[in-house]
Protein backbone atom coordinates (compact mmCIF):
# COMPACT_ATOMS: atom_id res chain seq x y z
CA UNK A 1 0.00 0.00 0.00
CA UNK A 2 1.13 3.52 -0.74
CA UNK A 3 2.63 5.32 2.34
CA UNK A 4 0.30 8.28 1.72
CA UNK A 5 -2.64 5.91 2.09
CA UNK A 6 -1.54 5.11 5.64
CA UNK A 7 -1.46 8.83 6.46
CA UNK A 8 -5.10 9.05 5.37
CA UNK A 9 -6.03 5.84 7.20
CA UNK A 10 -4.48 7.01 10.49
CA UNK A 11 -6.11 10.43 10.09
CA UNK A 12 -9.55 8.84 9.68
CA UNK A 13 -8.97 6.39 12.55
CA UNK A 14 -7.78 9.17 14.89
CA UNK A 15 -10.76 11.33 13.91
CA UNK A 16 -13.22 8.48 14.50
CA UNK A 17 -11.83 7.77 17.96
CA UNK A 18 -11.82 11.44 18.96
CA UNK A 19 -15.36 12.04 17.67
CA UNK A 20 -16.48 8.80 19.30
CA UNK A 21 -15.01 10.03 22.58
CA UNK A 22 -16.99 13.25 22.33
CA UNK A 23 -20.31 11.42 22.00
CA UNK A 24 -19.68 8.69 24.58
CA UNK A 25 -19.28 8.90 28.35
CA UNK A 26 -15.90 8.26 29.97
CA UNK A 27 -12.41 8.34 28.52
CA UNK A 28 -12.33 4.97 26.76
CA UNK A 29 -11.73 6.04 23.16
CA UNK A 30 -9.46 9.05 23.64
CA UNK A 31 -6.30 6.98 24.35
CA UNK A 32 -6.75 5.20 21.03
CA UNK A 33 -7.35 8.50 19.24
CA UNK A 34 -4.08 9.77 20.68
CA UNK A 35 -2.23 6.61 19.63
CA UNK A 36 -3.72 6.81 16.13
CA UNK A 37 -2.50 10.42 15.94
CA UNK A 38 0.99 9.22 16.96
CA UNK A 39 0.86 6.57 14.22
CA UNK A 40 -0.22 9.32 11.81
CA UNK A 41 2.88 11.35 12.68
CA UNK A 42 5.05 8.27 12.14
CA UNK A 43 3.37 7.69 8.75
CA UNK A 44 4.11 11.29 7.76
CA UNK A 45 7.78 10.79 8.65
CA UNK A 46 7.92 7.58 6.60
CA UNK A 47 8.31 5.00 9.38
CA UNK A 48 7.41 1.44 8.26
CA UNK A 49 3.77 0.38 8.65
CA UNK A 50 4.64 -2.42 11.09
CA UNK A 51 6.20 0.12 13.48
CA UNK A 52 3.13 2.34 13.13
CA UNK A 53 0.90 -0.57 14.17
CA UNK A 54 3.12 -1.44 17.13
CA UNK A 55 3.07 2.18 18.32
CA UNK A 56 -0.71 2.36 17.85
CA UNK A 57 -1.36 -0.84 19.83
CA UNK A 58 1.22 -0.33 22.59
CA UNK A 59 0.53 3.39 23.08
CA UNK A 60 -3.24 2.85 22.88
CA UNK A 61 -3.29 0.01 25.40
CA UNK A 62 -0.78 1.71 27.69
CA UNK A 63 -2.56 5.05 27.72
CA UNK A 64 -5.96 3.37 28.15
CA UNK A 65 -4.57 1.51 31.17
CA UNK A 66 -3.13 4.75 32.57
CA UNK A 67 -6.38 6.69 31.98
CA UNK A 68 -8.45 4.02 33.73
CA UNK A 69 -6.02 3.75 36.62
CA UNK A 70 -5.83 7.55 36.99
CA UNK A 71 -9.58 8.08 36.91
CA UNK A 72 -10.29 5.17 39.29
CA UNK A 73 -7.79 6.69 41.72
CA UNK A 74 -9.44 10.10 41.55
CA UNK A 75 -13.00 8.79 41.40
CA UNK A 76 -13.27 8.81 45.19
CA UNK A 77 -12.43 12.54 45.12
CA UNK A 78 -15.78 13.19 43.45
CA UNK A 79 -17.85 11.54 46.18
CA UNK A 80 -19.92 13.98 48.17
CA UNK A 81 -18.57 14.60 51.65
CA UNK A 82 -20.67 13.59 54.64
CA UNK A 83 -23.42 16.09 55.33
CA UNK A 84 -23.85 17.18 51.70
CA UNK A 85 -26.96 16.49 49.62
CA UNK A 86 -29.81 14.61 51.22
CA UNK A 87 -27.40 12.97 53.67
CA UNK A 88 -27.28 16.30 55.46
CA UNK A 89 -30.78 15.51 56.74
CA UNK A 90 -29.73 12.42 58.68
CA UNK A 91 -29.98 13.18 62.40
CA UNK A 92 -31.85 16.46 61.82
CA UNK A 93 -34.80 17.15 64.08
CA UNK A 94 -37.97 19.11 63.52
CA UNK A 95 -41.67 19.25 64.36
CA UNK A 96 -44.36 17.29 62.57
CA UNK A 97 -46.63 19.87 60.90
CA UNK A 98 -49.11 17.38 59.37
CA UNK A 99 -49.75 14.20 61.37
CA UNK A 100 -48.35 10.91 60.10
CA UNK A 101 -51.12 8.27 60.24
CA UNK A 102 -50.25 4.72 61.28
CA UNK A 103 -49.50 2.39 58.40
CA UNK A 104 -46.70 1.33 56.06
CA UNK A 105 -47.12 3.96 53.33
CA UNK A 106 -48.93 6.75 55.13
CA UNK A 107 -47.19 10.09 55.18
CA UNK A 108 -47.35 13.44 56.88
CA UNK A 109 -45.14 16.51 56.84
CA UNK A 110 -42.16 17.59 58.89
CA UNK A 111 -40.40 20.96 59.01
CA UNK A 112 -36.61 20.58 58.87
CA UNK A 113 -35.01 23.99 59.15
CA UNK A 114 -36.76 26.11 56.52
CA UNK A 115 -37.75 23.12 54.38
CA UNK A 116 -40.94 21.09 54.48
CA UNK A 117 -40.48 17.38 53.80
CA UNK A 118 -42.80 14.40 53.34
CA UNK A 119 -42.41 12.28 56.47
CA UNK A 120 -42.97 8.58 57.01
CA UNK A 121 -42.82 6.82 60.36
CA UNK A 122 -39.94 4.35 60.68
CA UNK A 123 -42.01 1.95 62.80
CA UNK A 124 -45.29 2.69 60.97
CA UNK A 125 -46.79 4.18 64.14
CA UNK A 126 -48.90 7.33 64.21
CA UNK A 127 -47.04 10.57 64.92
CA UNK A 128 -49.20 13.54 65.83
CA UNK A 129 -48.80 17.24 65.00
CA UNK A 130 -46.16 19.07 67.00
CA UNK A 131 -44.15 15.96 67.86
CA UNK A 132 -40.44 16.57 67.44
CA UNK A 133 -38.92 13.85 65.25
CA UNK A 134 -35.46 12.83 64.11
CA UNK A 135 -34.59 11.80 60.54
CA UNK A 136 -33.10 8.29 60.40
CA UNK A 137 -33.21 7.67 56.65
CA UNK A 138 -33.91 9.42 53.35
CA UNK A 139 -35.79 7.57 50.59
CA UNK A 140 -36.11 9.72 47.50
CA UNK A 141 -38.25 12.70 48.48
CA UNK A 142 -39.36 11.19 51.80
CA UNK A 143 -37.66 11.31 55.15
CA UNK A 144 -38.09 8.38 57.50
CA UNK A 145 -38.50 9.70 61.05
CA UNK A 146 -38.77 8.52 64.64
CA UNK A 147 -40.13 10.55 67.54
CA UNK A 148 -37.28 12.31 69.32
CA UNK A 149 -36.98 11.16 72.90
CA UNK A 150 -36.09 13.91 75.32
CA UNK A 151 -33.39 13.32 77.90
CA UNK A 152 -34.34 14.18 81.47
CA UNK A 153 -32.17 16.67 83.28
CA UNK A 154 -31.26 18.70 80.20
CA UNK A 155 -32.55 22.14 79.39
Amino acid sequence: MDPDTWVLIWLIVAGMFVVGEMVSPGFYLLPFGISAAAALVLALVGVPVAVQWVVFIVLGAGSAYWFLKYFKKHESDTQLPTGVGVDRLLGETGPIIAAVPAGPTNTGRVMLGAEEWIAESADQAQISDGTVVEVVEVKGTRVIVVPKTSTKGTS
